[in-house]
């Protein structure tokens, strides 16, 4: 166990000999308080901060924010359980309540921990977010509640994120980073990847949450861009530019699972670039995009590993397993959607996520992960829903 498991055990247990000096009525209320006000919290948080850009501080302050609620309403419900609790005499009662008080308080800090957990799980804090997910404590409570609790935390979870990738991993387990040489800097200067430079997009809308998105793609058949799902979440007109020309597309695959959209757009005359199936560790390659809504960006890379990565879908409503490349290279918010090239210009796969561990490590989609949705988009002409953003 870690020591963050340690203080988690210590702490349960100071609040559980609190619980049994209070007794279970006392501890009832004061519990009830306590998840009230932590309710509280986790629905005030996401509309008090919404407006702000995700950041490290706009996720403490979202913490502190809870705990000092959940902490305001165990102390009111403490006040009105000791005047409950003054009326019971009967010695036998009082030692049931008194255990039930323990049991009780313990059970209420661990689900508390368990809602901040989960929420600090996908934010990108230094050393805190790897402590929390290798917790071995808050894995056995997750485990044993319900397995779609943690989607009544969306919201949260979403303000205390700080990025704009959506989850891509289960909340507590610890990523497996495998070491590698570092990428190749003169990748970007081959014949083939330079040849690419002019069949990536940018990709930019208007979602019906009124919240403009961004993101970067690729020709990858006649008149096809492929991107990421979560790039085009909700947006019903999205605007791809292609070699300095811009040009009106339909969504025609819509994959919420893998995170794979297809954009039809008719004018488009680019060459397709090719998938590559070939791809494995230690490969040399390149991400190609247009990170943070900036300028063309061609940042080295190499694959650290090849892994099975269990995790939600970009909604949260379901678990999915997929097949995903871990990279050796700085993925920022707009590269999603973008290319992974080999050193001759061909597709390993497709951008997703960025790791909340370390910021030199980001996850492509294989190539054979979104096979089918490419070959399914390739001949798609009819619009399909984009459902809402994330």
């Amino acid at each position: 166990m870690s020591k963050l498991d340690y203080a988690l055990l210590i702490i349960t247990g100071l609040v559980a000999i609190s619980g049994y000096i209070e007794g279970f009525v006392l501890g009832a209320c004061a519990t009830l308080g306590l998840l009230g006000g932590a309710a509280v919290g986790v629905w005030v948080v996401p509309r008090a901060l919404d407006d702000f850009s995700p950041s490290v501080s706009v996720s403490f302050a979202a913490l502190v924010l809870v705990v000092i609620l959940a902490s305001i309403g165990r102390t009111i419900g403490a006040v009105l359980g000791s005047r409950l609790r003054n009326k019971i005499s009967w010695t036998p009662v009082k030692a049931v309540d008194a255990l039930g008080g323990a049991a009780l308080a313990a059970v209420s800090v661990l689900i508390v921990s368990w809602v901040l957990g989960v929420a600090v799980s996908g934010a990108r804090i230094p050393s805190v977010t790897s402590a929390v997910r290798g917790s071995q404590v808050l894995a056995k409570v997750d485990g044993v509640l319900p397995s779609r609790a943690d989607q009544a935390l969306q919201a949260f979870n979403d303000v205390v994120n700080t990025d704009l990738f959506p989850r891509f991993l289960d909340p507590f387990v610890p990523e497996r980073i495998r070491e590698t040489q570092p990428p190749d800097g003169g990748i970007s200067r081959q014949p083939g990847v330079q040849a690419a430079y002019s069949r990536i997009a940018k990709i930019t809308g208007v979602a019906n949450c009124s919240r403009g998105l961004e993101g970067s793609g690729f020709v990858y058949a006649p008149q096809r861009v492929m991107t990421n799902a979560h790039v085009v979440a909700g947006v019903g007109a999205p605007q791809v530019e292609v070699d300095g020309q811009s040009y009106e597309a339909t969504v025609v695959v819509f994959d919420p699972e893998v995170d794979i959209a297809v954009l039809y757009v008719p004018r488009l005359k680019s060459q397709p670039l090719k998938f590559d199936f070939t791809g494995k560790a230690d490969d040399p390659s390149v991400v190609l995009g247009y990170p943070e809504n900036g300028p063309f960006d061609s940042e080295p890379a190499r694959i650290r590993s090849e892994e099975r990565l269990r995790g939600p879908d970009i909604y949260g409503d379901r678990t999915v397993t997929r097949e995903a490349f871990s990279i050796w290279a700085s993925v920022r918010p707009g590269n999603s959607g973008g290319p992974l090239l080999s050193s001759k210009g061909t597709v390993y796969g497709v951008v997703f996520a960025a790791s909340v561990e370390d910021n030199r490590t980001g996850y492509v989609l294989t190539a054979e992960q979104v096979s089918d949705d490419a070959k399914e988009g390739a001949t798609a002409t009819q619009e399909v829903s984009t459902q809402t953003c994330t």
